[in-house]
């Protein structure tokens, strides 16, 4: 029981510490729906939820209704903070809620089935490409980089997807403005996510957020190697 309880509060220590890091970063955060601990179901009460416990709670209707009670007092995206004093509270309140980094703001993401992105690695490593940080989901890979806009992100995809392979990979998943991505220590039902290249800060006097990629740098490699797992799946 005592080797128990001491894990627990390693796992909530580390949360929050996440969570207190993303705030120095001014990357905002939300404590997220959750996982019921012994069933590991979402919190928020979805029998099919699709990204269970990695997920914003919803917003309540304006009623008061919408919410599951699971997630009930937990904020939505929408009020996603960089100050310390909040995240120290939100965390004091649900010690074991996963880390959710609101995307668009100062930092975006990227994220592809896992095999497409250890292709990705491997092709941007031969290439010399400089990657930021990269997420390790069950199934997913996640790669940070500086913020898009929609329609920058349009053109690339049209340039790399469209015109070279006739669409853009359904694979690909953008969290651009208004989106959000779990960041490590969370747990999902496929165990913690993880870091495949962890954040590190800039060796630059006043700018103590992580270095990130421009997404041009990357969206070519990761279009080609979702095309080419598809294709492969496909003959298989």
């Amino acid at each position: 029981m005592r080797e128990l309880l001491g894990k627990r509060r390693r796992e909530r220590s580390a949360l929050l510490s996440a969570a207190l890091a993303c705030a120095q970063w001014k990357w905002a955060v939300v404590p997220g729906a959750g996982l019921d601990r012994w069933a590991s179901t979402c919190s928020c009460g979805r029998d099919d939820c699709p990204l269970p416990g990695a997920h914003p709670a919803p917003p309540a209707a304006p009623d008061g209704s919408g919410r599951s009670q699971g997630t009930t007092g937990r904020p939505p995206i929408l009020a996603a903070s960089t100050d310390e004093r909040m995240v120290r509270w939100w965390w004091s309140r649900f010690p074991d809620a996963p880390v959710v980094l609101a995307t668009g703001r100062r930092v975006a993401a990227l994220s592809v089935p896992e095999e497409a992105g250890v292709r990705a690695m491997g092709q941007l490593r031969m290439l010399g490409v400089r990657t930021g940080p990269i997420v390790a989901a069950p199934g997913r890979y996640a790669f940070l980089v500086a913020p898009y806009s929609l329609d920058e992100l349009a053109d690339l995809l049209d340039r790399y997807g469209l015109d070279r392979y006739g669409a853009v990979p359904f694979t690909l998943r953008c969290h651009g403005d208004d989106g959000y991505l779990a960041l490590p220590p969370s747990r999902v039902p496929g165990g913690p996510l993880r870091w495949i290249v962890p954040p590190t800060a800039q060796a630059v006097p006043g700018a103590p957020a992580p270095w990130l990629p421009h997404v041009s740098d990357l969206v070519r490699t990761l279009v080609d190697t979702c095309h080419s797992v598809t294709q492969l799946r496909g003959s298989a």
